[in-house]
């Protein structure tokens, strides 16, 4: 009698420990998985922070038409776009219509386009 009951005790008492383990990692699962996913994010803000940075910096510098300008963390090449003309005497287009768009390209490999 006491051999069933103390064999039924040891299977209660593991049952119960494999629940509380079973508990237990998936809790670790989704606490590492947010860690991975908030990385992943914060990675991808420092390549966007960088890239406008560069930009930052070429637009402080006196750009032609287009080139482009070397960095320790990639390069950045820039085109100035030349919009049509406001007014159809004149073939001069003014300020407000001259747009520069730049690619940026990291030295990890991704490629950001900002205009």
């Amino acid at each position: 009698m006491f051999t069933n009951l103390r064999s039924s005790v040891r299977a209660g008492i593991l049952l119960y420990a494999m629940v509380l383990a079973l508990i237990f990692s998936l809790f670790l699962q989704f606490y590492l998985q947010e860690q991975v996913e908030t990385q992943k994010h914060l990675l991808t803000e420092k390549d966007r922070l960088t890239a406008e940075l560069m930009v930052s910096l070429a637009k402080q510098e006196k750009l032609g038409q287009s080139g482009e300008i070397q960095f320790s963390q990639g390069f950045l090449t820039y085109q100035q776009l030349i919009g049509p003309s406001v007014s159809a005497n004149t073939a001069v287009s003014t300020d407000s219509e001259i747009q520069d768009s730049f690619e940026i390209h990291l030295s990890d490999g991704k490629v950001f386009q900002m205009k």
